[in-house]
């Protein structure tokens, strides 16, 4: 009988998908983590929660507003995006952002012009200040709606941070329909809001919990075996184990977190920590942490490429 991974508490956000019912809804687009394990604590970002205060109609055109490169404002980000990307982001990038744009096929977003802005919605909660826009542009001739992007910075008012662009998705008019595939369909894209969520999530639940997972009737080699179909590359992590190495301990994750390193080159990572305690001494406890690196399979889908170990509460930052 396996040791059980008994209580899951998330403290950090898990992802910035609080804004996306309210930019692409028709496309599904929500945080994916409605069913999540029993015990855990559900961030407000989950809830879908929005506020009235976005503006009801695009920019006729980029000079509307004034560009002036103070990213402390939502709107001159996600203006210097739209006006730049499939160019060098990197500056207006959460670092796991641009660790996505890795791989993608940025040549359709090349062919959108005459950008215009629209704020759609904004959030707010313990984490981050969240701002969702949709990019309006000229398609083949066409004024199209072209895709949206969330920008956030954490929710520390005093220090006036910049935002940074979180997220990206294309519009319905771009991806299409089943029977009729719009020129996005297939495309390999930058991450998504929902991604975001369901990255933390799923590795949560299918990698970490395995990893931390203790079966008395596992050889050595079976556990290997196991653990090497959820990852790229072998993993040595070992679950907390009594001294004896006779029984394992019962772990506990209490936080997860983006840990994508900035600077640009690196793929992405995710830090997950927590607490271990001996079940027949209670008092008996410790810590741990690990770091997933996340890349890309032939196909352009995330995977998780390698589970390593790590300093408890080491490169927590804030990024979801």
């Amino acid at each position: 009988m396996s040791t059980p991974v008994r209580r899951i508490v998330i403290i950090a956000v898990l992802g910035l998908a609080l804004l996306t019912g309210a930019v692409w809804a028709v496309v599904g687009l929500g945080s994916g983590d409605g069913e999540d394990s029993p015990g855990t604590t559900v961030m407000p970002s989950d809830s879908g929660g929005t506020s009235d205060d976005a503006s009801d109609s695009p920019t006729e055109d980029p000079d509307q507003i004034e560009v002036t490169g103070d990213f402390t404002d939502p709107e001159q980000v996600a203006l210097a995006f739209a006006t730049t990307y499939p160019g060098n982001v990197e500056d207006i990038s959460d670092p796991t952002f641009y660790a996505s744009l890795d791989g993608v096929d940025a040549s359709l977003a090349g062919e959108i012009t005459e950008p215009r802005i629209e704020h759609v919605d904004q959030g707010i909660d313990e984490m981050f200040e969240t701002h969702a826009f949709t990019i309006h542009g000229t398609y083949r001739g066409s004024d199209v709606q072209a895709y949206s992007i969330v920008v956030a910075r954490p929710n520390l008012p005093e220090h006036n941070l910049d935002y940074d662009v979180h997220s990206f998705v294309w519009s319905p008019t771009m991806l299409g329909g089943e029977d009729d595939p719009g020129p996005a369909a297939g495309l390999v894209s930058p991450i998504t809001p929902v991604q975001r969520g369901d990255l933390l999530r799923t590795t949560r639940e299918n990698v970490i919990t395995q990893v931390l997972t203790v079966n008395p009737d596992e050889t050595d080699q079976e556990r290997q075996e196991r653990l090497d179909a959820l990852m790229v590359e072998p993993t040595d992590v070992k679950a907390p184990m009594s001294r004896s190495g006779r029984y394992g301990m019962r772990s506990e994750i209490t936080s997860q977190f983006y840990a994508t390193e900035p600077g640009g080159g690196g793929p992405i990572q995710i830090g997950y920590s927590g607490i271990w305690v001996d079940p027949y001494s209670p008092t008996n406890t410790g810590s741990w942490a690990l770091i997933v690196t996340i890349t890309r399979d032939e196909n352009g889908e995330f995977i998780v490429h390698s589970v390593d170990e790590a300093a408890p509460g080491e490169r927590q930052s804030y990024g979801a």
